[in-house]
């Protein structure tokens, strides 16, 4: 019978090599994995935020399009959209105030016209997005975005120059 002790010294340690090889080609493959789950997560989420936005376009679209005579033709509030009071029914133009895919927090950060009334909406998030020029060929104005909050959802053109993030002065500029 053949023991441990008996074994020449070249066989010894080769199961040990073997598993530690093993091993670190699974952690590699591990660590590809889910980078690549982390990008296609990042994906949708962006592709969730276009359809979030493309929502609140046509919320505003809608609550302007229905403006009774007398009164502004943009909310003051994105509650205004959910329920439009204005005039003699309740108007939903927006089922709800979405959750920001890209924050997970309902944080919208909204563009205001020169009324005080809502143009626009945009993502509170200062992330790079992922997909760049020409993916979402929906969206070709977002091409050369430098963050999500610069894709800003609005019926109409909204000439922005700088958009103050949250906390900071409204008075600031880069």
């Amino acid at each position: 019978m053949v023991t441990r002790g008996d074994m020449p010294g070249r066989q010894r340690g080769f199961l040990l090599s073997a598993t530690i090889l093993l091993l670190l080609v699974s952690a590699l493959l591990t660590i590809t994995l889910a980078r690549r789950w982390e990008f296609e997560d990042r994906l949708l989420k962006e592709r969730d935020l276009l359809w979030m936005g493309a929502q609140f376009r046509a919320a505003l679209a809608s609550y302007a399009d229905s403006t009774p005579p007398g009164h502004a033709d943009a909310p003051g509030s994105l509650e205004q959209l959910v329920q439009d009071r204005r005039g003699d029914s309740v108007h939903n133009h927006l089922r709800r105030i979405f959750i920001d895919p890209m924050t997970g927090k309902p944080d919208w950060v909204v563009v205001r016209d020169a009324d005080g009334n809502i143009a626009g909406v945009h993502s509170a998030s200062t992330a790079t997005p992922v997909a760049r020029d020409g993916l979402w060929p929906v969206e070709h104005r977002f091409d050369g975005a430098a963050r999500y909050a610069d894709w800003v959802f609005a019926p109409y053109p909204v000439r922005l120059g700088h958009v103050p993030l949250s906390g900071e002065p409204a008075g600031h500029r880069q």
